[in-house]
């Protein structure tokens, strides 16, 4: 049965404590239980203390994960600092600077981690490589702080006004931070985003068919690696968050080039409280947010009038570019953009091949990768004629519906999609909702435009990759790293808008951001509840995960049944969750999976010669197989080749998250019997 939130002290702690010892994802750092430590002395007030432990250890792990990134933050910043340095490139602005010099290393690093994967010794290299982060570290440290304490002496010069929006700021980046460190359960996380840096840790690098979804990881999963690499689940959540802090500092600075302090305080809170924004930054577990933030570098490197048109700018912005482009397939029409942009702008062929020398150093790695294990660089998207023998039709027919390439993309519905007012129809939700903020603003965005190099690289980076990314997929969401860029144009149009004292355009202006921040703040207030409670230890790790996570209690069920010497053996799955599967398995459900494929699988011995093949021991499903495949697996059961093992009646989510709605389901773990 489902566990409920109400239980004991002592049943919580006890929870927490034998979960901390299971997760990849704790910190082991000192992690003791209070039994180990204390005798029972007073066990009367064992259960309090136990509860009361488990809070304190909480609470430590989030403030380790949260000083942990500030120190990567730091990392990234100073050899950053000294590749730029290296290069004689530097910003017109303190700010503006620190952020390109974090893109920078960042980029850097994810090239670094990337290789090491070829090593087979990942948490090995994971640890050389902040060994190597160190060195820039102590050499640069000194002079990127003292840019940071500029930086926060700005901050701190604003008016009072300023001065409040800024804490509420940093209140809702307090609210998601904690948001963001609550156990993993993102349903994309824990079926690809998570699952598949998992896999590659415990199994070493190369390819995971049995995953379809596997060969679209990017770059900047490459943080989740090293998160988990490390042994902290948190931190690498907490990557994912850094993400959306730099998008957001990015947004700042660049409206702060055109706006007021008031407008660019604004629009940054609004974007922080975007649905999508605190959805994608706090749980949804994908580190695409990244994108935005990269996309916003450069802009800035582009913006620079001191080193316009010179090889280290173009250098630079490519380099950045690629970061963009290494991140995900739709991140190739956003590189696509920014290419087409500079050399508009820059109007010298060679400073063009510079740039494009600069992004594929900067993000061929994912395309490299797929074209050494499948000869394919967009694998499996193209695979009809560039690698044909490693996919199934319907494996690749559901992964492209799945990310809306089968879609009908209708051209009446651009104008929406461009100014992220477009929702799906089918399974809406926070993933989707933009709001309609630049939507309703969009007049007076045309309206101030005007034909200058400031203008003219946002608004032609904006609209020619969200035309590429509406015919190549159509999903809203994909349109993240563009936001930023969106609202800074938006941020310009309102400040241009108060300087013709257009008073109800002004009106119009201030009453939509301040709506959209009220009703963000409480859709993140309802949002964020149960994930704060948790990740600060009011709520058990387990009671959390039963209630929140799919598919959590059937994985747990199979590792509990399957877990022990005595049952060892793989087993195959149909499920979609695997992230907290702890055995020897291999996903056979065909959507997701190019290992089985239905057109081959038609009968009963076609099914024993692949277990055979595939050395099954046991076939889970809970509660029936996917119906392209079930008839042949349910005559093998007919026919006492596929014999009950063990059964065991679980709770599980149903439907959607925000519904709220839980159901009973029995995992039946069959063994084979030939």
């Amino acid at each position: 049965m489902l566990s409920k939130h109400n239980r004991g002290g002592y049943e919580k702690a006890r929870s927490f404590e034998k979960q901390s010892d299971e997760a990849v994802g704790d910190l082991r750092v000192g992690y003791r239980s209070p039994h180990l430590v204390f005798p029972r002395i007073l066990p009367g007030f064992q259960s309090h203390y136990s509860w009361a432990f488990a809070k304190v250890m909480a609470i430590a792990e989030g403030l380790l994960t949260l000083v942990a990134l500030c120190g990567f933050c730091l990392a990234f910043a100073c050899s950053g600092n000294t590749i730029l340095r290296l290069l004689r490139f530097e910003m017109e602005r303190e700010g503006e600077h620190l952020l390109v010099t974090i893109g920078v290393g960042l980029v850097g690093t994810e090239i670094l981690l990337f290789l090491i994967q070829f090593t087979q010794h990942i948490r090995q290299g994971g640890v050389a490589i902040i060994g190597l982060l160190c060195v820039p570290l102590f050499s640069e440290s000194r002079s990127m702080l003292h840019r940071v304490w500029a930086v926060f002496q700005v901050l701190g010069s604003r008016s009072t006004a300023g001065l409040v929006l800024l804490f509420v700021t940093g209140i809702v980046l307090c609210v998601e931070l904690l948001t963001s460190l609550a156990p993993l359960t993102g349903s994309d996380a824990m079926h690809y985003h998570f699952t598949v840096q998992k896999l590659i840790l415990e199994d070493g690098f190369h390819p995971i068919f049995s995953n379809t979804h596997s060969f679209l990881c990017g770059q900047h999963h490459l943080l989740i690696l090293l998160g988990l690499a490390l042994g902290s689940e948190k931190l690498a959540l907490g990557f994912i968050f850094l993400g959306g802090v730099l998008s957001a500092a990015i947004l700042a600075s660049l409206a702060a080039r055109w706006a007021s302090e008031h407008v660019v305080l604004g629009i940054t809170l609004l974007f922080l409280l975007t649905p999508v924004v605190f959805w994608q930054m706090s749980t949804s577990g994908a580190p695409d947010v990244y994108m935005a933030f990269l996309a916003g570098t450069v802009l800035i490197v582009l913006y620079q009038s001191a080193n316009a048109g010179t090889w280290r700018q173009a250098l630079v912005a490519g380099l950045l570019t690629g970061g963009i482009a290494g991140a995900k397939y739709t991140g190739c029409f956003i590189a696509a953009a920014v290419g087409l942009s500079f050399i508009i702008e820059s109007r010298r062929f060679s400073r063009w091949l510079i740039f494009m020398a600069g992004s594929l150093i900067g993000g061929i790695w994912p395309y490299l990768r797929n074209t050494i294990w499948t000869g394919n660089p967009v694998f499996p998207f193209l695979s009809e004629k560039l690698s044909p023998h490693l996919i199934t039709a319907y494996g690749l027919t559901t992964l492209a519906s799945d990310t809306g390439a089968t879609a009908n993309h209708n051209p009446a519905q651009f104008l929406p999609f461009l100014f992220f007012a477009a929702t799906r129809a089918k399974n809406p939700g926070l993933w989707d909702f933009f709001g309609p903020t630049v939507f309703v603003l969009a007049p007076l965005v045309f309206l101030a435009y005007r034909n200058t190099r400031e203008w003219r690289i946002p608004v032609l980076v904006w609209f020619l990759a969200s035309l590429g990314i509406f015919f190549a997929s159509g999903l809203p969401r994909f349109l993240l790293p563009l936001f930023p860029v969106a609202l800074l144009c938006v941020a310009a149009a309102i400040e241009w808008s108060i300087g013709k004292d257009w008073k109800i355009a002004n009106a119009v202006s201030v009453a939509t951001i301040a709506l959209m921040i009220l009703a963000g703040a409480a859709g993140l207030a309802v949002y964020c509840r149960k994930p704060v409670l948790a990740a600060v230890g009011f709520t058990s790790r387990e009671a959390y995960l039963e209630d929140r996570a799919p598919d959590y209690q059937i994985a747990q069920a199979i590792n509990q049944l399957l877990g022990t010497p005595k049952n060892a053996g793989t087993a195959l799955i149909f499920l979609r969750h695997q992230y907290y599967l702890h055995i020897p398995y291999l996903n056979a459900d065909p959507g997701t999976s190019f290992e089985a494929d239905p057109e081959r699988l038609k009968t009963p011995e076609q099914w024993k010669e692949f277990l055979k093949v595939k050395a099954i021991v046991y076939v889970v499903r809970a509660p029936s197989y996917p119906m392209v495949i079930a008839a042949p697996l349910e005559e093998l059961e007919k026919r006492g080749e596929l014999v009950r093992f063990a059964q065991r009646e679980v709770g599980n989510l149903k439907g959607m998250r925000i519904e709220q709605g839980h159901i009973t389901v029995p995992v039946i773990i069959l063994k084979t019997n030939f």
